[in-house]
């Protein structure tokens, strides 16, 4: 593996861990109580919006491992599809994460908590598959 190669993958890891810090804390505290807990539900949009930019910049350094130039954020998910380093259905909702994230940090028509809640509930076992997919090849043979 060629220098460059390695720390792109050094950035990688280290991004990884990033997200899965992120998973793990709103994991534990994602609940009912965001709704009505506005320091609560603000703390988890936070570390909801810094685990998906962790996914952004993950599949743009995975593109650039690849010698790809990296992209929007949509066309690097497409690719990492296109180079069956994660699964269609794990683009599909990565890309929907990346979209609620944006909603959270721009306020698109404002935020409807109960939806962005519901959301959340929902994406957050498919972060860790984003992760967890990655990661495999990232560790495969040919590495």
């Amino acid at each position: 593996m060629e220098a460059h190669d390695i720390r792109i993958r050094e950035r990688i890891l280290q991004k990884m861990e990033v997200l899965i810090d992120r998973i793990e804390f709103i994991e534990r505290h994602l609940s009912d109580a965001v709704v009505s807990d506005r320091i609560l539900r603000k703390a988890l949009y936070k570390e909801f919006q810094e685990g998906v930019e962790a996914v952004t910049d993950i599949s743009a350094l995975v593109r650039r491992m690849l010698h790809s130039s990296a992209q929007d954020d949509y066309t690097n998910l497409d690719y990492l599809v296109t180079e069956e380093i994660i699964d269609p259905e794990t683009g599909r909702d990565m890309k929907s994460a990346n979209g609620l994230r944006n909603r959270l940090v721009h306020e698109y028509d404002g935020v409807n908590d109960h939806i962005a809640y519901a959301a959340m509930q929902r994406l957050m076992p498919r972060l860790r598959r984003f992760s967890e997919e990655v990661l495999i090849w990232l560790n495969a043979d040919r590495i």
